[in-house]
């Protein structure tokens, strides 16, 4: 019988090591997040209070307009009902700006094993920004 993996409580550094074996540039931001931050979204790694939700949160950077909002929730259904992850929605500014906003969520209070871990990083990050693109496209779409 095979020994099943060893299971890990994933914290910041665990999260950093990971992100330097995928090559994947990261920086600490002022709050002491772990975050990868690009042109057009920045994508962060949070630890619940508790210790046992581990959340991938990307915020995309273009703001939307509120006469753009039927359209985009239109766009973010459609995303939502046939992509896993991450789930967007939208999150409305004190100026009236739009802005999208992306979960992918685990319970990890029992652990996961380190695998596991890396894969759900890597794929999470992968389809964040695999979102921007598919709205990018769909939006040029619906403005043509």
């Amino acid at each position: 019988m095979t020994p099943s993996p060893a299971v890990v409580q994933p914290d910041r550094d665990l999260l950093e090591e990971i992100l330097d074996e995928l090559d994947i540039e990261h920086t600490i931001d002022a709050e002491g997040d772990l975050a990868i931050s690009t042109a057009h979204l920045t994508i962060f790694f949070l630890f619940g209070r508790e210790g046992d939700l581990f959340t991938v949160r990307t915020f995309y950077d273009r703001p939307h307009s509120v006469d753009d909002k039927p359209m985009l929730l239109t766009a973010l259904n459609e995303w939502n009902a046939d992509t896993m992850w991450p789930k967007v929605y939208t999150f409305t500014q004190d100026n009236g700006d739009i802005r999208l906003v992306g979960d992918s969520q685990v319970y990890i209070g029992a652990g996961v094993t380190r695998e596991h871990l890396t894969t759900m990083v890597a794929h999470w990050v992968r389809f964040s920004i695999k979102f921007y693109r598919w709205l990018t496209d769909r939006l040029a779409f619906e403005t043509d």
